[in-house]
């Protein structure tokens, strides 16, 4: 059963490479419908077939060809690692973007607030500062020739902590084989609290994301492009 768990993000790309998609005019009343009737514990093996599910979604084109509200149904069926993927431009940036308590500390401060090991880039190095939030986000801060390069550490497994409003769709990738997702178009990022509530307060527009989860931990790379390149930082974590 895991084995199949593991296969099945391919096996639902395959089929959509070659999935003509017809859209019942009730589409959006039914999956409304079901999303209402129960909420679904959150495993490894739901975020695989979300991951699938949502691979599936971009490579047959249905964000183009289904309605506004089955496109924020989807995002919000599908989180990934603690993430919730939802279309349209999401509020404002915020001037001064901060999330709730954030203080700078040491790698081995902040690894004793949060409880989980820090992993820190070798190809980047040493992070210029670390900052933690709210108890449970750790992020490591960069300044590169290209502008600022952040990566949050955060365990995935919490619930929602971040919403991203995509202007376009992810791209489905992968990290030394774990399951990841690319957006290389802007996405406004707003930090979700503790009490599920969306801090506007944090509301910041990020550029070539990447995000992908490994021991129960979700990393988000911001600042990093193209692709490839961000992929090679993210290998790079130890």
């Amino acid at each position: 059963m895991a084995d199949d768990a593991r296969k099945l993000p391919e096996q639902l790309r395959a089929l959509g490479r070659g999935l003509s998609v017809r859209v019942p005019d009730d589409l959006a009343d039914r999956v409304l419908a079901e999303i209402s009737v129960a909420p679904v514990k959150r495993t490894t093996v739901w975020r695989r077939w979300g991951a699938g599910l949502a691979a599936l979604v971009v490579a047959a084109g249905v964000s183009a060809a289904v309605s506004a509200p089955v496109r924020a149904a989807i995002g919000h069926v599908f989180g990934f690692g603690g993430v919730e993927v939802r279309q349209g431009p999401g509020p404002s940036p915020a001037s001064t973007p901060s999330l709730p308590g954030a203080h700078r500390a040491d790698i081995d401060s902040a690894q004793r607030e949060v409880g989980f090991r820090i992993r820190v880039p070798l190809v980047l190095g040493d992070p210029e500062s670390v900052t933690v939030a709210d108890g449970r986000v750790v992020s490591l801060h960069y300044t590169q020739p290209t502008g600022p390069v952040q990566i949050d550490q955060f365990e995935g497994d919490l619930g929602a902590m971040w919403a991203k409003y995509a202007k376009g769709p992810a791209q489905f990738t992968t990290v030394n084989g774990l399951d990841a997702l690319w957006f290389s178009e802007p996405v406004t990022l707003v930090y979700i609290d503790a009490e599920g509530v969306e801090r506007e307060e944090s509301s910041r527009l990020t550029s070539g994301s990447l995000v992908w989860m490994d021991g129960g931990l979700t990393f988000r790379l911001d600042g990093i492009r193209p692709l490839d390149a961000a992929v090679t930082v993210a290998r790079s974590m130890s």
